[in-house]
């Protein structure tokens, strides 16, 4: 069902396009765009088809000599494995950064053990919190690092 639709529009398109268009006004005064005014309604505008564009006359061909012009160097396809590969260091380098950041966020909540109790019935975060989180930062500072890397061995290639 929906092919024969599709045909039928496809068939019909190129009729369509060569049809004069036109805009009326009905008489409850709705806008109607037609390619035949209805009775009753007040044509506003009437659009012709565009004529079929000029046919372009053939190319030249041109001299021995224009041929010979030098061409720029071609990147091989190591130049090409090149950059994908640097893309996908990027793309891993980010994945990375991401995951990193993410288990910052997550390891900010302390662990069993992590709080310490105080004399005055408060409690603080231990050495070995402040120990984790500073690892993590670090697993972020070393991610971050490498995807500056990433980005400079992709642009040292182009």
């Amino acid at each position: 069902m929906n092919r024969t639709v599709v045909a039928i529009c496809l068939a019909i398109a190129p009729l369509v396009a060569f049809a004069t268009i036109y805009k009326v006004r009905m008489p409850d005064g709705t806008i109607l765009f037609t390619d035949s005014p209805p009775a009753g309604a007040k044509i506003l505008e009437e659009r012709q088809p565009l004529p079929p564009a000029p046919p372009r006359p053939p190319s030249k061909a041109q001299p021995a000599a224009d041929k010979a012009a030098p061409t720029p160097p071609q990147s091989g396809p190591t130049a090409t494995q090149s950059i994908d590969a640097a893309m996908a260091e990027i793309s891993d380098a980010e994945r990375e950064l991401a995951v990193a950041r993410r288990n910052l966020e997550t390891g900010r909540e302390p662990l069993p053990g992590e709080r310490l109790g105080t004399a005055t019935g408060r409690s603080r975060l231990s050495p070995a919190y402040e120990s984790r989180i500073a690892g993590l930062e670090r697993d972020v500072a070393a991610a971050e690092a490498r995807v500056k890397r990433a980005y400079d061995s992709r642009n040292a290639l182009r």
